[in-house]
C-alpha cells in the first residue's frame, strides 16, 4: 500500500513540474516574497500576506502542509477552471519552500467572511447584505456551470476583497461525475454541511456523497450567516460537537433574524431543507436573489419563464406560495 501511495505522489509531482517547466503554471521564487505576515492558520495550512520584490504588489501565499500533493494538484486544477469569475480568488501561480509547494493566490484584503461580518456588520445595509449574497451565490454557480462541487463552504473559506465576496479553497472540491469523494473532517464546520452527509456519521451503513444539492445547504447557512452577522448555533469561543450534528440531522436550523425581509428568510429555509430534493438549484437562488434585487428594471430576470422554473420545483407548499407572491409583487421591496 505504502509502495502505490508513493507512485500516486509521484505522478502528481510529475504532472505539477511539467506545468511549471512547460510554463502552463508560473512559478514564483520563494526569496523575492518580502514582508512575509501570516494572517491565517487552518486544519489545511496557514496563509501569508506578503509583497513582491519590495513592490506594492500585495499577494497571498498558502501554505498547505495538511494537504496531500493530490490535494494541492486538484486545487490548482479546479481554481485554473474558474479562475475567469469576479467572485473567486485567482491562482497566480506556484512557489517553494523546503521541498513543499505553496500557492500563490490574490490576496483578500477584508479576510474571512466571519471576520469581516464580525467587524463590519452594524454598518452594512440590507442592500449590502443582499449584495454579496448574490455574489457568492454567483460564485458557486461558477463552479456548478464548469461541473465542480466545492465540497466544503464555509464562513471560513469565503474571503471578503474590497467588500467583494472572494470564494477560496478548493483542495476538496470534486468534478460532479466523481462520486468517490469522501472526507471525515466535518467537526469544525458542521453547521455548513448537508444534514445527509451528517448522517453518514450516526449510520455507517449510510454512504451519501456531497453533490450540488449540498453545496447549495451551505450557500442557505451563509445567507443566514450574512443576515445575523456571526456564525450558526454556537459563540466563537465553543466547539461545535456531536450534539449539534446529531440536532441538524433531527432538523435543528438557525432562527430568522428579526426584521429579516421575508423573502430572504424564504429563501435560505428553501436552501437547507432537510430533503435535497426540495432544494432550489444554485440557478434559482440567483435568479432570485436578482429578481429581488433588481425587480422590474431586469426584463430578463422578470420573464414568466424564469419566474416558472422558480417555483417548479419540489418546494415545501407555504415557501413556494410565498415566493409565488414576491414574485407577483411589482413593487417589491428589500430595504
Amino acid at each position: 500500500m505504502t509502495e502505490i501511495t508513493g507512485k500516486v505522489s509521484d505522478t502528481y509531482t510529475d504532472w505539477l513540474e511539467k506545468a511549471i517547466s512547460e510554463n502552463y503554471i508560473k512559478y514564483y521564487d520563494y526569496a523575492e516574497f518580502t514582508n512575509k505576515e501570516e494572517i491565517n492558520n487552518g486544519s489545511f495550512g496557514k496563509v501569508f500576506r506578503v509583497n513582491r520584490k519590495d513592490s506594492d504588489t500585495v499577494m497571498a501565499l498558502k501554505y498547505p502542509f495538511n494537504l496531500t500533493i493530490e490535494e494541492i494538484v486538484n486545487e490548482i486544477k479546479m481554481q485554473r477552471e474558474v479562475d475567469y469569475h469576479s467572485n473567486i480568488v485567482r491562482f497566480y501561480g506556484i512557489s517553494r519552500l523546503e521541498n513543499k509547494y505553496l500557492l500563490v493566490m490574490e490576496y483578500a484584503d477584508c479576510g474571512s467572511l466571519q471576520s469581516y461580518l464580525k467587524e463590519n456588520f452594524n454598518k452594512l445595509e440590507w442592500n449590502d447584505k443582499y449584495q454579496l449574497a448574490l455574489q457568492l451565490a454567483n460564485a458557486v454557480e461558477c463552479l456548478n456551470n464548469e461541473g465542480i462541487i466545492h465540497c466544503d463552504l464555509h464562513a471560513q473559506n469565503v474571503l471578503v476583497h474590497q467588500n467583494k465576496i472572494k470564494l477560496a479553497d478548493f483542495g476538496l472540491s470534486r468534478k460532479i461525475t466523481d462520486i468517490s469523494y469522501n472526507s471525515t473532517n466535518v467537526l469544525g464546520v458542521v453547521p455548513y454541511i448537508d444534514p445527509k452527509y451528517l448522517n453518514n456519521i450516526k449510520d455507517k451503513s449510510q454512504s451519501y456523497k456531497l453533490n450540488a444539492k449540498s453545496d447549495v445547504y451551505s450557500v442557505g447557512v451563509l445567507l443566514w450567516q450574512i443576515s445575523s452577522g456571526h456564525r450558526p448555533f454556537y459563540a466563537e469561543n465553543v466547539e461545535y460537537d456531536a450534539n449539534l450534528i446529531m440536532n441538524i440531522i433531527k432538523g435543528q436550523r438557525e432562527k430568522i433574524v428579526p426584521d429579516t425581509p421575508i423573502e430572504y428568510s424564504n429563501l435560505y429555509k428553501a436552501c437547507w431543507e432537510d430533503d435535497p430534493t426540495n432544494r432550489p438549484t444554485i440557478h434559482q437562488v440567483v435568479k432570485f436573489l436578482k429578481q429581488v434585487i433588481f425587480g422590474e428594471n431586469n426584463d430578463e430576470i422578470n420573464s414568466l419563464e424564469i419566474k416558472t422554473e422558480l417555483l417548479q420545483e419540489n418546494h415545501p407548499q407555504s415557501i413556494i406560495s410565498d415566493l409565488a407572491c414576491m414574485l407577483s409583487n411589482n413593487s417589491i421591496e428589500y430595504m
